[in-house]
């Protein structure tokens, strides 16, 4: 089973690119350590975001890390397709934003805000703890 991560690259901050290839690694290690697989996606825009939630099956996606960058509360589309989707997943903007919009998209388990790309890591952390991996090489403790 995989945990999927969707980041606007607005949102992120990191650039066309997406995440940090350090950082890249240190999920997907730590995935791996619990039993899981990751899959990094970097978005180029809301439209993108909605098209690869589109392709997300939930029966082989168990999680979902979405940073929705600043276009993604323009319209209800995002609601929908999170909701279609039908897994869980924590809403990460690593670049502080959250706090200024009117509202997260849908019912996330979690939000993160701020802490720049470590917020992926630390959201890592809260879905391998949810899905039942607190034991697995998991050395952060968040508590859920």
């Amino acid at each position: 089973m995989s945990i999927a991560i969707l980041a606007a690259p607005d949102g992120a901050r990191f650039g066309a690119h997406g995440l940090p290839r350090e950082v890249v690694s240190q999920l997907v290690e730590r995935a791996s350590l619990a039993g899981r697989t990751v899959a990094v996606c970097s978005c180029r825009n809301a439209s993108d975001i909605l098209d690869r939630l589109r392709r997300i099956d939930g029966r082989s996606t168990e999680f979902l890390l979405l940073d929705p960058g600043p276009d993604a509360h323009a319209s209800g589309e995002l609601d929908a397709a999170l909701n279609r989707v039908g897994v869980p997943y924590i809403e990460v903007h690593a670049d502080g934003t959250g706090s200024v919009r009117p509202r997260c998209i849908g019912t996330p388990l979690n939000v993160i805000d701020g802490y720049g790309a470590q917020g992926y890591v630390l959201a890592l952390s809260i879905a391998l703890e949810r899905l039942g991996c607190t034991e697995c090489e998991n050395d952060i403790h968040v508590g859920t």
